[in-house]
Formats: C-alpha cells, sequence, structure tokens
C-alpha cells in the first residue's frame, strides 16, 4: 500500500495499535490462523519485555474484528474492524475487502517492527504520536 492512499494511515494506525496495546482481543476467518500466530511470535521477539500478546478466536463472519478488554468488568469494547460492513463511529474502519486489509495490515505491522515500534520514538510514521481522529479517516474515504 502506497503512502498516499487513503486508507493508509488507518492501516498503519490499526497496525500501531495491535503493536501496543494491551489487553486485545481479536476475531479472525480460519484463514487467518497462521497469520496472527506468526505475528504473536514476531511480537515476542520485537517486543520481549511484552507480556500480554492478543487474544484471538475463530469467528464464522468473513471479517476481521479487534476489541480491548475493559479493566472493570472485563467487557470487550470493538477498537478496530477490517471489511465492508460500516462500524460504529469510534472504531478505526480499514474499509477494505477482508483478505486484502488484513494482509496489509500485518504487513505494516512486519514494517513497524522493523522500524524498531513501538520502541521507539517517531518511528511509527506520520503522526503516530497524536490521538487517532476516525472521522477524520472517513472524511478520506
Amino acid at each position: 500500500m502506497r503512502i498516499d492512499d487513503p486508507l493508509w494511515p488507518v492501516v498503519r494506525e490499526t497496525s500501531r495499535v495491535l503493536l501496543r496495546r494491551d489487553n486485545l482481543h481479536l476475531e479472525i476467518p480460519v484463514e487467518f490462523k497462521e497469520d496472527i500466530e506468526s505475528l504473536f511470535l514476531e511480537m515476542s521477539d520485537y517486543q520481549p519485555a511484552k507480556l500480554h500478546v492478543p487474544t484471538f478466536e475463530i469467528s464464522l463472519r468473513n471479517d476481521v474484528c479487534i476489541s480491548q478488554r475493559e479493566q472493570e468488568g472485563g467487557e470487550l469494547q470493538m477498537i478496530g474492524y477490517i471489511g465492508m460492513e460500516e462500524p460504529g463511529q469510534n472504531v478505526r474502519w480499514v474499509k477494505m475487502p477482508t483478505y486484502e486489509g488484513w494482509k496489509e495490515v500485518v504487513s505494516a505491522c512486519h514494517e513497524l517492527h522493523e522500524a524498531g515500534y513501538p520502541g521507539c520514538i517517531g518511528c511509527g510514521g506520520p503522526n503516530s504520536e497524536l490521538p487517532w481522529d476516525e472521522n477524520k479517516s472517513r472524511s478520506r474515504l
């Protein structure tokens, strides 16, 4: 994916979330099982101090849902979505066919790890340290 693609910022942001946040849970189609297991192994190599890798479950749906478990109560709140069905306004939406969107997010995770993310300042790319603006992201589509 090129940097001038309107989806590039949300793909990078979704990848940064996967690499840096704790208490994540993913719902993925079965065909992504090897990808996620490989990504988790890579995370342990690049981030040995990270104690909590995301959990995942196989879903019968043809999309990817990324949720974060709340500290109190343990409820899951969706924070990222890869697929064509529009999620809530507070969810990072990678509006692509699921297979292509997933491959772009995983590829961006690899690139970010190679750049030293999340252990370095600024290597996450332009605006990576700023709060995410989903409204601005969707206005580009």
